[in-house]
Protein backbone atom coordinates (compact mmCIF):
# COMPACT_ATOMS: atom_id res chain seq x y z
CA UNK A 1 0.00 0.00 0.00
CA UNK A 2 2.89 2.39 0.64
CA UNK A 3 3.61 2.39 -3.11
CA UNK A 4 0.00 3.46 -3.78
CA UNK A 5 0.38 6.23 -1.19
CA UNK A 6 3.66 7.36 -2.74
CA UNK A 7 2.08 7.41 -6.19
CA UNK A 8 -0.85 9.51 -4.95
CA UNK A 9 1.50 11.89 -3.12
CA UNK A 10 3.56 12.26 -6.29
CA UNK A 11 0.44 13.12 -8.31
CA UNK A 12 -0.56 15.70 -5.70
CA UNK A 13 2.99 17.11 -5.67
CA UNK A 14 2.86 17.63 -9.45
CA UNK A 15 -0.35 19.64 -9.06
CA UNK A 16 1.37 21.70 -6.34
CA UNK A 17 4.24 22.37 -8.77
CA UNK A 18 1.69 23.77 -11.23
CA UNK A 19 0.35 26.04 -8.49
CA UNK A 20 3.91 27.13 -7.69
CA UNK A 21 4.71 27.91 -11.35
CA UNK A 22 1.48 29.79 -12.02
CA UNK A 23 1.88 31.84 -8.84
CA UNK A 24 5.40 32.85 -9.81
CA UNK A 25 4.40 33.57 -13.41
CA UNK A 26 1.42 35.79 -12.56
CA UNK A 27 2.80 37.05 -9.23
CA UNK A 28 -0.16 35.96 -7.18
CA UNK A 29 -0.15 37.11 -3.56
CA UNK A 30 -2.18 36.95 -0.36
CA UNK A 31 -5.40 38.04 -2.08
CA UNK A 32 -5.38 34.96 -4.29
CA UNK A 33 -4.33 32.73 -1.38
CA UNK A 34 -7.20 33.97 0.76
CA UNK A 35 -9.64 33.39 -2.10
CA UNK A 36 -8.44 29.80 -2.59
CA UNK A 37 -8.47 29.13 1.17
CA UNK A 38 -12.02 30.43 1.57
CA UNK A 39 -13.14 28.51 -1.52
CA UNK A 40 -11.85 25.30 0.07
CA UNK A 41 -13.10 26.00 3.58
CA UNK A 42 -16.55 27.35 2.80
CA UNK A 43 -17.48 25.69 -0.51
CA UNK A 44 -15.41 22.72 -1.72
CA UNK A 45 -14.85 20.82 1.54
CA UNK A 46 -18.47 21.12 2.80
CA UNK A 47 -19.74 19.94 -0.60
CA UNK A 48 -17.35 16.98 -0.53
CA UNK A 49 -18.45 16.07 3.01
CA UNK A 50 -22.17 16.22 2.17
CA UNK A 51 -21.62 14.16 -0.98
CA UNK A 52 -19.70 11.57 1.04
CA UNK A 53 -22.60 11.14 3.47
CA UNK A 54 -25.22 10.97 0.70
CA UNK A 55 -25.53 7.19 0.68
CA UNK A 56 -28.04 4.58 1.89
CA UNK A 57 -28.11 4.17 5.66
CA UNK A 58 -26.10 1.30 7.07
CA UNK A 59 -25.90 0.46 10.76
CA UNK A 60 -22.41 -1.00 10.18
CA UNK A 61 -21.18 2.22 8.54
CA UNK A 62 -22.64 4.34 11.34
CA UNK A 63 -20.98 2.09 13.92
CA UNK A 64 -17.70 2.40 12.01
CA UNK A 65 -18.02 6.18 11.85
CA UNK A 66 -18.51 6.38 15.62
CA UNK A 67 -15.60 3.99 16.15
CA UNK A 68 -13.35 6.24 14.03
CA UNK A 69 -14.26 9.11 16.34
CA UNK A 70 -13.11 7.02 19.32
CA UNK A 71 -9.83 6.09 17.59
CA UNK A 72 -9.34 9.73 16.56
CA UNK A 73 -9.75 10.88 20.16
CA UNK A 74 -7.08 8.39 21.21
CA UNK A 75 -4.79 9.56 18.39
CA UNK A 76 -5.18 13.23 19.33
CA UNK A 77 -4.57 12.39 22.99
CA UNK A 78 -1.32 10.66 22.01
CA UNK A 79 -0.22 13.63 19.88
CA UNK A 80 -1.06 16.09 22.66
CA UNK A 81 1.02 14.02 25.09
CA UNK A 82 4.00 14.14 22.69
CA UNK A 83 3.63 17.90 22.21
CA UNK A 84 3.38 18.75 25.90
CA UNK A 85 6.19 16.40 26.86
CA UNK A 86 8.79 17.32 24.22
CA UNK A 87 7.98 20.90 23.19
CA UNK A 88 9.19 22.69 26.31
CA UNK A 89 11.90 25.36 26.14
CA UNK A 90 14.05 26.78 28.92
CA UNK A 91 14.77 30.21 27.49
CA UNK A 92 12.19 33.05 27.34
CA UNK A 93 12.71 33.32 23.56
CA UNK A 94 12.13 29.60 23.13
CA UNK A 95 9.00 29.64 25.26
CA UNK A 96 7.47 32.16 22.86
CA UNK A 97 7.63 29.49 20.15
CA UNK A 98 6.53 26.53 22.29
CA UNK A 99 2.83 27.02 21.53
CA UNK A 100 3.54 26.95 17.77
CA UNK A 101 5.63 23.79 18.17
CA UNK A 102 2.83 22.13 20.12
CA UNK A 103 0.25 23.14 17.53
CA UNK A 104 2.51 21.83 14.75
CA UNK A 105 2.82 18.42 16.41
CA UNK A 106 -0.88 17.92 17.18
CA UNK A 107 -2.76 19.50 14.27
CA UNK A 108 -2.02 18.16 10.81
CA UNK A 109 -3.01 19.19 7.32
CA UNK A 110 -5.64 16.44 7.32
CA UNK A 111 -8.09 18.59 5.37
CA UNK A 112 -6.09 20.03 2.49
CA UNK A 113 -3.79 17.02 2.12
CA UNK A 114 -5.56 14.25 4.03
CA UNK A 115 -8.84 14.42 2.10
CA UNK A 116 -7.39 14.17 -1.43
CA UNK A 117 -4.80 11.61 -0.32
CA UNK A 118 -7.27 9.27 1.39
CA UNK A 119 -9.83 9.74 -1.38
CA UNK A 120 -7.19 8.82 -3.96
CA UNK A 121 -6.00 5.75 -2.05
CA UNK A 122 -9.21 4.38 -0.50
CA UNK A 123 -12.01 6.06 -2.45
CA UNK A 124 -15.23 7.36 -0.91
CA UNK A 125 -15.23 4.61 1.71
CA UNK A 126 -12.05 6.01 3.24
CA UNK A 127 -13.30 9.59 2.91
CA UNK A 128 -16.46 8.67 4.82
CA UNK A 129 -14.43 7.47 7.81
CA UNK A 130 -12.08 10.45 7.55
CA UNK A 131 -15.01 12.72 8.45
CA UNK A 132 -14.87 11.35 12.00
CA UNK A 133 -11.24 12.39 12.30
CA UNK A 134 -11.96 15.82 10.80
CA UNK A 135 -14.71 16.43 13.33
CA UNK A 136 -12.37 15.67 16.25
CA UNK A 137 -9.60 17.71 14.61
CA UNK A 138 -11.73 20.84 14.40
CA UNK A 139 -13.08 20.45 17.91
CA UNK A 140 -9.53 20.01 19.24
CA UNK A 141 -8.15 22.91 17.20
CA UNK A 142 -10.68 25.44 18.48
CA UNK A 143 -10.56 24.26 22.10
CA UNK A 144 -7.12 22.92 23.04
CA UNK A 145 -5.31 24.59 20.10
CA UNK A 146 -6.94 27.96 20.70
CA UNK A 147 -6.14 27.67 24.40
CA UNK A 148 -2.44 27.12 23.65
CA UNK A 149 -2.05 30.45 21.88
CA UNK A 150 -4.79 32.57 23.46
CA UNK A 151 -5.06 31.22 26.98
CA UNK A 152 -8.80 30.57 26.57
CA UNK A 153 -11.13 28.38 24.55
CA UNK A 154 -13.53 29.23 21.73
CA UNK A 155 -16.35 26.66 21.69
CA UNK A 156 -18.39 28.96 19.43
CA UNK A 157 -15.75 28.48 16.73
CA UNK A 158 -16.43 24.74 16.88
CA UNK A 159 -20.16 25.21 16.40
CA UNK A 160 -19.74 27.62 13.49
CA UNK A 161 -16.91 25.76 11.71
CA UNK A 162 -18.09 24.91 8.16
CA UNK A 163 -16.57 21.42 8.24
CA UNK A 164 -18.15 20.55 11.60
CA UNK A 165 -21.52 21.85 10.37
CA UNK A 166 -21.15 19.78 7.20
CA UNK A 167 -20.29 16.63 9.18
CA UNK A 168 -23.32 17.08 11.46
CA UNK A 169 -25.61 17.80 8.50
CA UNK A 170 -24.11 14.88 6.59
CA UNK A 171 -24.66 12.51 9.53
CA UNK A 172 -28.32 13.53 9.69
CA UNK A 173 -28.59 13.05 5.92
CA UNK A 174 -27.01 9.61 6.21
CA UNK A 175 -29.42 8.53 8.96
CA UNK A 176 -32.64 9.51 7.15
CA UNK A 177 -34.06 7.30 4.40
CA UNK A 178 -34.25 10.09 1.84
CA UNK A 179 -31.37 10.60 -0.61
CA UNK A 180 -30.57 13.97 -2.15
CA UNK A 181 -32.18 14.57 -5.55
CA UNK A 182 -29.84 14.46 -8.53
CA UNK A 183 -30.38 18.17 -9.09
CA UNK A 184 -28.58 18.74 -5.75
CA UNK A 185 -26.25 15.75 -5.55
CA UNK A 186 -24.67 16.28 -8.97
CA UNK A 187 -23.50 19.88 -8.24
CA UNK A 188 -22.16 18.65 -4.88
CA UNK A 189 -20.23 15.94 -6.72
CA UNK A 190 -18.76 18.35 -9.26
CA UNK A 191 -17.70 20.87 -6.62
CA UNK A 192 -16.40 18.19 -4.23
CA UNK A 193 -14.24 16.73 -7.00
CA UNK A 194 -12.33 20.03 -7.06
CA UNK A 195 -10.84 19.29 -3.64
CA UNK A 196 -7.59 17.64 -4.72
CA UNK A 197 -6.77 20.18 -7.43
CA UNK A 198 -7.64 23.28 -5.39
CA UNK A 199 -5.87 21.99 -2.27
CA UNK A 200 -2.63 21.25 -4.08
CA UNK A 201 -2.72 24.44 -6.15
CA UNK A 202 -3.06 26.36 -2.89
CA UNK A 203 -0.13 24.48 -1.36
CA UNK A 204 1.97 25.37 -4.41
CA UNK A 205 0.95 29.00 -4.04
CA UNK A 206 2.05 29.01 -0.40
CA UNK A 207 5.46 27.64 -1.34
CA UNK A 208 5.81 30.22 -4.14
CA UNK A 209 5.02 33.16 -1.84
CA UNK A 210 7.07 31.90 1.11
CA UNK A 211 9.31 34.61 2.51
CA UNK A 212 12.49 33.95 4.43
CA UNK A 213 12.16 34.87 8.10
CA UNK A 214 13.75 38.07 9.35
CA UNK A 215 15.75 36.00 11.80
CA UNK A 216 18.34 33.84 10.07
CA UNK A 217 17.28 30.34 9.11
CA UNK A 218 20.19 28.95 11.13
CA UNK A 219 18.48 30.16 14.29
CA UNK A 220 15.49 27.97 13.50
CA UNK A 221 17.03 24.94 11.83
CA UNK A 222 17.54 22.72 14.90
CA UNK A 223 14.14 23.61 16.31
CA UNK A 224 12.38 22.95 13.01
CA UNK A 225 14.25 19.63 12.68
CA UNK A 226 13.12 18.60 16.17
CA UNK A 227 9.47 19.49 15.55
CA UNK A 228 9.55 17.77 12.15
CA UNK A 229 10.86 14.59 13.79
CA UNK A 230 8.11 14.73 16.39
CA UNK A 231 5.41 15.45 13.77
CA UNK A 232 6.48 12.89 11.18
CA UNK A 233 8.41 10.18 13.04
CA UNK A 234 7.49 9.88 16.73
CA UNK A 235 3.86 10.58 15.88
CA UNK A 236 4.03 7.74 13.33
CA UNK A 237 5.12 5.25 15.97
CA UNK A 238 2.52 6.48 18.47
CA UNK A 239 -0.44 6.44 16.09
CA UNK A 240 0.67 3.13 14.58
CA UNK A 241 0.50 1.57 18.05
CA UNK A 242 -2.93 3.12 18.59
CA UNK A 243 -4.08 1.72 15.25
CA UNK A 244 -2.64 -1.69 16.11
CA UNK A 245 -4.46 -1.66 19.46
CA UNK A 246 -7.72 -0.72 17.70
CA UNK A 247 -7.33 -3.63 15.27
CA UNK A 248 -6.74 -6.03 18.17
CA UNK A 249 -9.57 -4.77 20.38
CA UNK A 250 -12.16 -4.43 17.61
CA UNK A 251 -10.98 -7.33 15.46
CA UNK A 252 -14.56 -8.45 14.84
CA UNK A 253 -15.58 -5.10 13.36
CA UNK A 254 -15.88 -4.85 9.60
CA UNK A 255 -13.43 -2.37 8.00
CA UNK A 256 -11.45 -1.91 11.24
CA UNK A 257 -8.16 -2.04 9.30
CA UNK A 258 -9.42 0.62 6.90
CA UNK A 259 -10.52 2.81 9.81
CA UNK A 260 -7.12 2.47 11.48
CA UNK A 261 -5.32 3.30 8.22
CA UNK A 262 -7.48 6.40 7.70
CA UNK A 263 -6.78 7.73 11.19
CA UNK A 264 -3.11 6.81 10.86
CA UNK A 265 -2.68 8.67 7.56
CA UNK A 266 -4.68 11.71 8.74
CA UNK A 267 -2.53 11.92 11.87
CA UNK A 268 0.69 11.73 9.83
CA UNK A 269 0.02 14.52 7.36
CA UNK A 270 2.38 17.50 7.59
CA UNK A 271 1.76 20.42 9.92
CA UNK A 272 -1.54 22.10 9.17
CA UNK A 273 -1.78 25.57 7.67
CA UNK A 274 -3.95 26.48 10.64
CA UNK A 275 -0.68 26.88 12.58
CA UNK A 276 0.35 29.73 10.27
CA UNK A 277 -3.13 31.24 10.55
CA UNK A 278 -3.00 31.19 14.34
CA UNK A 279 0.47 32.76 14.26
CA UNK A 280 -0.89 35.66 12.21
CA UNK A 281 -4.02 36.11 14.32
CA UNK A 282 -2.24 36.11 17.68
CA UNK A 283 0.93 37.97 16.71
CA UNK A 284 3.25 34.97 16.97
CA UNK A 285 6.26 34.33 14.73
CA UNK A 286 4.53 33.90 11.36
CA UNK A 287 7.76 33.14 9.50
CA UNK A 288 8.66 30.33 11.88
CA UNK A 289 5.17 28.85 11.60
CA UNK A 290 5.41 28.97 7.81
CA UNK A 291 8.76 27.17 7.96
CA UNK A 292 7.18 24.35 9.99
CA UNK A 293 4.43 23.95 7.40
CA UNK A 294 6.84 24.11 4.44
CA UNK A 295 9.48 21.72 5.83
CA UNK A 296 7.05 19.06 7.07
CA UNK A 297 5.12 19.25 3.78
CA UNK A 298 8.30 18.58 1.81
CA UNK A 299 9.50 15.76 4.10
CA UNK A 300 6.07 14.13 4.06
CA UNK A 301 6.75 12.79 0.55
CA UNK A 302 9.31 10.45 2.11
CA UNK A 303 8.10 9.88 5.66
CA UNK A 304 4.44 9.08 4.94
CA UNK A 305 5.04 6.15 2.54
CA UNK A 306 7.71 4.84 4.93
CA UNK A 307 5.25 5.07 7.84
CA UNK A 308 2.62 3.23 5.81
CA UNK A 309 5.14 0.43 5.26
CA UNK A 310 5.53 0.26 9.07
CA UNK A 311 1.78 0.21 9.59
CA UNK A 312 1.34 -2.63 7.09
CA UNK A 313 3.43 -4.83 9.38
CA UNK A 314 1.38 -3.90 12.45
CA UNK A 315 -2.14 -3.82 11.04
Amino acid sequence: MYLVVFKQLSIMALIAVVGFAVTRAFRFGKTEQQFMSKLLLYVVNPCLILRTFDKPFSAELLHGFLLVIVISIAAHAGLIAIALLFCRSRTPEGKQLDCLDQLAVVFTNCGFIGIPLITGVFGEGGTFYLMGYLAMFNIGLWTFGYFLVAGKMQPLKVITNPNVIAVVAGTVLFCIPQRLPELVSRPLEYIGDMNTAVSMLLLGMLFATFRKPQTTVKTYVLRVAKVSALRLLLSAVTTALIGWAAVQVFSGTQDIRLMSYVVFIAALCPTGMSVSSFAVIFGKDESYASMLVAVTSALCLVTLPASIALAERLF
